[in-house]
């Protein structure tokens, strides 16, 4: 019996759709024993690749101990490891989740290490550039001016601890021109104010590198207000090299001036 026209045209554009969603659906693969078999494309494993560079990079954070901008490093891999650790849809397990859980332990562990071995360095530095300011600012006010002035030179340049340092600084015509110059600056005000007062911290110190070298801001003003200003005194510390023992350089001795900035030009 024969069908009608659009009967017949309805069933093969029924079955043309049936095939092709099977296609999309099943994919063949080379069995081992039994030929072609029909992969379902769901169950085929997808490759996180966001994985293994999180791994690579967490791998290299363990340079944030060394430098403070290397702790980029561990924050990029917590991201890209939790970025392949997202949510996946389908019944096959995404191929480098693994990976990246070992990668995020990796980079949490490196980061963490990183900023307390940066954290305790600057704290630590930042207490003695403290103490050692405090000393030198007692050692101005008893008028220990030679003594200062030597302080604000780096330790191979200083005279020997043996040596009387008014008597050289007597007999060296440079280094008498250094001492007035000396006596001029910030070290007049703290000698005029006395050895009676105990200077505190204006704000905390901060902590920076300028070239590669460790330095230390520190500011005190004077509590019995007869000081008006506040004192700047910038610490240099020199870490132990060959037979030198370490130490901190005053390189900065002044009142603390505000900034000349150039005004915006519109």
């Amino acid at each position: 019996m024969n069908q009608p026209e659009s009967s017949k045209s309805l069933f093969l554009g029924g079955a043309a759709k049936a095939t092709a969603a099977n296609r999309e659906k099943d994919v063949p693969r080379m069995g081992a024993e039994a030929g072609y078999e029909a992969v379902v494309v769901e169950d085929v494993a997808p490759v996180r690749i966001s994985a293994f560079i999180g791994f690579f990079i967490a791998i290299a954070s363990f340079t944030a101990a060394v430098g403070k901008p290397m702790l980029v490093l561990p924050v990029l891999a917590i991201a890209f490891c939790l970025f392949a650790l997202r949510k996946h849809s389908g019944a096959a397990k995404p191929v480098g989740t693994t990976v990246a859980r070992i990668g995020l332990v990796l980079a949490c562990l490196f980061g963490a290490t990183g900023f307390f071995v940066h954290y305790l360095k600057y704290r630590t530095l930042g207490d003695q550039a403290v103490y050692f300011a405090q000393e030198y600012l007692e050692l101005a006010a008893n008028g220990e001016e030679a003594l200062a002035l030597e302080l604000q030179k780096s330790a191979p340049n200083r005279q020997v601890s043996t040596m009387k340092l008014d008597a050289a600084y007597e007999l060296d015509q440079s280094a008498q021109e250094q001492l007035d110059n000396f006596r001029g600056g910030a070290y007049a005000d703290v000698q005029k104010v006395g050895p009676d007062i105990q200077w505190e911290l204006d704000r905390r110190p901060r902590v920076f590198q300028k070239y590669g070298r460790e330095k230390v801001d520190t500011y005190w003003r004077d509590p019995t207000g007869s000081f008006s200003g506040v004192i700047q005194i910038e610490m240099e510390w020199h870490p132990t090299k060959d037979d030198e023992s370490a130490d901190w350089q005053v390189t900065l001795f002044q009142i603390e001036r505000e900034l000349l900035v150039a005004p915006a030009i519109l």
